[in-house]
């Protein structure tokens, strides 16, 4: 076998995507990457400035959508339908990553947070689903989680924590649920990346917590949103045709140390 025809496991050739958080970070790292190995990719994000931007250096679609709001997710997908009449690939990377104190932290917080990354992902989800079923052809979903859902890593994160833990248990719950339709379902869970919502976290509160600590990361990094980028093309891809229901912990060893 050539390379070319080994690595071509690897391709989303002919293949359609929609990658929410595509204006930034790991979301814009994830939809370019699609572009490059192929799909045609619908860059989703709540700052219309910058999905604008970065749907427009691959010569990509884009919408604006809150996740969390289900009309206009609905009308999302209906842009999708528009554009490509099929879909063949959903990363959901979209997610509220704002922190607070956890013993000062008003319910409202904690209800924004789930809103967008439980619910908005669950919304997603389930939109994807309803036109992968209606294709007879199957499909992939890739969440993005976080290695803090299994393994806490820094204070005044208990909201973002709890959230990332429900995706991970709506991730196992359509995996097993949708397996027969030959729909898989698995998530990334990323340690700290060198995006702009981490950054944001950063300014807003004093960082400390296990993976502060010198030496928790054997790596001696935090990743590059390329990395984890890399990571949900894997699950996406025929590469991963025989995986479902699966967390990828891409946290540079941080879990095991």
């Amino acid at each position: 076998m050539s390379l070319n025809a080994a690595l071509s496991v690897f391709d989303l050739q002919g293949k359609t995507a929609i990658v929410t958080g595509a204006g930034s970070g790991i979301g814009r790292a994830t939809a370019t990457l699609f572009t490059e190995v192929g799909a045609r990719v619908l860059f989703v994000d709540i700052v219309e400035d910058a999905v604008r931007e970065a749907a427009a250096a691959t010569g990509s679609p884009y919408a604006v959508c809150d996740i969390a709001d289900e009309a206009q997710v609905v009308a999302t997908f209906d842009q999708a339908r528009r554009l490509f009449n099929s879909l063949d690939v959903l990363a959901n990377v979209a997610a509220y990553r704002r922190k607070a104190d956890t013993m000062a932290m008003p319910a409202s917080e904690w209800d924004v947070m789930h809103a967008v990354t439980t619910r908005g992902t669950f919304l997603m989800m389930r939109e994807a689903i309803k036109v992968m079923l209606e294709q007879e052809s199957g499909g992939a979903i890739v969440n993005v989680s976080s290695v803090s859902a299994s393994h806490p890593t820094i204070f005044n994160n208990t909201h973002y924590d709890s959230a990332k833990a429900g995706v991970d248990a709506m991730t196992r719950a359509a995996a097993v649920e949708f397996a027969e339709h030959g729909i898989r379902v698995n998530s990334i869970q990323p340690g700290g990346t060198a995006s702009g919502g981490a950054k944001k976290m950063g300014e807003e509160i004093s960082m400390r917590g296990p993976m502060m600590a010198s030496g928790r990361i054997p790596l001696g990094r935090i990743s590059d949103p390329i990395e984890q980028a890399r990571a949900i093309l894997f699950l996406a891809s025929p590469a991963s045709s025989y995986i479902t229901g699966h967390h990828l912990t891409v946290d540079g060893g941080y879990a095991v140390s």
